[in-house]
């Protein structure tokens, strides 16, 4: 049997992480790319490709060199609310490059496979109370219309062309992987800060302040409720759709919804605190066009695919919590001031 090879774009991200894991452990020759190679998921058997994939140049290069059976392409400006601050880097990477892709495949690589990390903040919110591969999108950020733009540009090549091209659209997923800028990792970073005796952390939130200041974790809208997975859950469906007989579309979520409250009280009642002593809410990280509420139908992934969340939200939880804990235990081990 011959080996597969394959490329990941934006390798260096928590979604890459698991995924060049995965793909090593089923004998994949993996090449990464990223803007600058990442020590913590270099390994054996890894070919990094450092470069931007704004230029052309690097790109078609890329891809003529690697000749790779499979691309998942998973680099994006990664939060809605910096494509706000950098709307024209958003489009260029979040909804032309896939399309560049897609170009550079017919190109050279026709049967290439090729996954498009797509995301549920196409959908927007109000029109349905699941969302599906049908529900109508009317996204509410420069992230989300970019993401939209690329979801329906691949789609357009697969039916045009031929291409093995999907996009998997999926909703809210964390793991200890996730960086302090999302507000699921802070949650557990802060619960972790307060196990451990701090009342100031060292790590700064986006206006940069403690993440925990006096012993308090400010946060924005404690109503929102989102559908939250497992990064490393979600790596496995990206192979699996790329493993499928037809190259389709498909919505990647637990089928679950869960409040950001909720996220507090397990992450605080994970180290046996109250997470009403720790968290208060700040009106100015309230944020104008956030999506209030989403919750995949994944009805379709689950019946093609026979694919079923093996991590539940609690533990999801649990172990970002503790993740925490055992850096800022280390810290303070090193950093005797930390302890006062």
């Amino acid at each position: 049997m011959l080996t597969k090879s394959a490329l990941i774009t934006g390798a260096s991200g928590q979604d890459g992480r698991y995924l060049v894991e995965l793909l090593q452990r089923y004998g994949y020759v993996v090449h990464a790319q990223s803007r600058r190679a990442s020590p913590a998921v270099a390994g054996d058997g890894i070919r990094w490709h450092i470069g931007d994939l704004t230029s052309s140049a690097f790109l078609e290069r890329l891809i003529r060199d690697t000749e790779p059976d499979e691309i998942y392409n998973l680099a994006a400006v990664s939060r809605p609310i910096m494509s706000w601050q950098f709307p024209l880097e958003t489009a260029e990477i979040n909804a032309l490059l896939p399309q560049n892709i897609c170009e550079l495949l017919l190109r050279h690589l026709p049967r290439c496979r090729f996954f498009q990390a797509s995301s549920s903040e196409i959908f927007g919110e109000g029109f349905s109370e699941h969302q599906n591969e049908n529900t109508h999108c009317v996204p509410k950020s420069p992230y989300g219309v970019a993401k939209l733009y690329a979801h329906r540009i691949v789609g357009a090549y697969r039916k045009q062309y031929g291409l093995y091209a999907c996009s998997g659209i999926l909703f809210n997923h964390e793991s200890p992987y996730r960086p302090l800028s999302f507000v699921s990792q802070k949650i557990a970073y802060a619960a972790a800060a307060a196990a451990c005796g701090l009342k100031v952390s060292s790590e700064l939130d986006e206006r940069g302040r403690p993440i925990l200041s006096d012993g308090k974790l400010l946060l924005g809208d404690l109503s929102v409720r989102r559908d939250f997975g497992f990064a490393g859950d979600y790596a496995e469906v990206m192979h699996m759709i790329l493993q499928h007989s037809t190259p389709e579309d498909f919505v990647v979520g637990t089928g679950e919804d869960h409040s950001i409250q909720e996220f507090c009280e397990i992450a605080f009642q994970s180290v046996g605190l109250d997470w009403t002593d720790y968290v208060s809410v700040d009106p100015k990280l309230i944020r104008k066009t956030d999506n209030h509420y989403t919750r995949a139908d994944s009805t379709k992934l689950r019946s093609t695919l026979n694919w079923r969340p093996k991590i539940s939200f609690p533990e999801l939880v649990a172990s970002m919590v503790e993740a925490q804990v055992t850096v800022i235990r280390r810290e303070i081990a090193s950093t005797p001031v930390l302890r006062a």
